[in-house]
């Protein structure tokens, strides 16, 4: 009888856990369409119940900052890049990367704004700085082939994460920057020679 009863227990439990579990999804599933929405207020809302879903969210944002060739890509990565970053979610690092300064705004020179400006007008800044740590491998890699500006942006968000290993990542980056530098000195010290007579 006790047994029956325990049973039955944990088989009511498992229902509700499932049941549960996929409403959950399906309302992300809802809440990603719903960052696709012409209005402001929605995407925030979508976003914030996003972000309250924690990391079963993830999976279903990814494609969001992914895929620049998605309709209305412009309007709605910021949001995605934002949830993905108070997620801290290590996997969005690789398409963030790349995002870096995407559409930045005429503001003036990446160099000559504080941390504040750059993390208020830049989700992709915003986010790697929130994932810390995590973002460091993939900001490393990216670096030596990102823009000037977004390279300097990247370096900016090493320095915010602060580091041994951002650190380290930055010092690799001014390294090959030292190695292209003393490379182009010796190519212009042989124009000289092979130039056509």
């Amino acid at each position: 009888m006790k047994f029956r009863r325990t049973a039955a227990l944990a088989l009511f439990v498992l229902v509700s856990l499932s049941a549960h579990s996929s409403v959950t999804k399906k309302q992300v599933e809802g809440d990603v369409r719903e960052l696709y929405s012409n209005s402001v207020r929605a995407r925030t809302e979508a976003a914030d119940r996003l972000v309250a879903a924690g990391p079963t969210a993830i999976p279903l944002l990814l494609p969001v900052v992914c895929d620049q060739s998605e309709p209305n890509f412009d309007r709605v990565w910021p949001a995605a890049a934002k949830v993905l970053g108070e997620l801290k979610a290590q996997a969005a690092t690789r398409c963030l990367v790349p995002l870096l300064l995407y559409r930045y705004p005429s503001i003036g020179p990446v160099i000559m704004k504080s941390d504040k400006t750059l993390t208020d007008v830049d989700p992709a800044f915003a986010a790697l700085v929130q994932i810390g740590e995590p973002a460091v491998p993939e900001i490393r890699q990216h670096l030596s082939f990102l823009p000037p500006e977004a390279a300097i942006a990247a370096l900016r968000v090493l320095r915010l994460i602060n580091t041994p290993s951002a650190k380290e990542a930055a010092q690799s980056y001014i390294k090959v920057l030292e190695d292209q530098t003393n490379f182009a000195k010796q190519v212009l010290g042989d124009f000289g020679e092979s130039l056509p007579q």
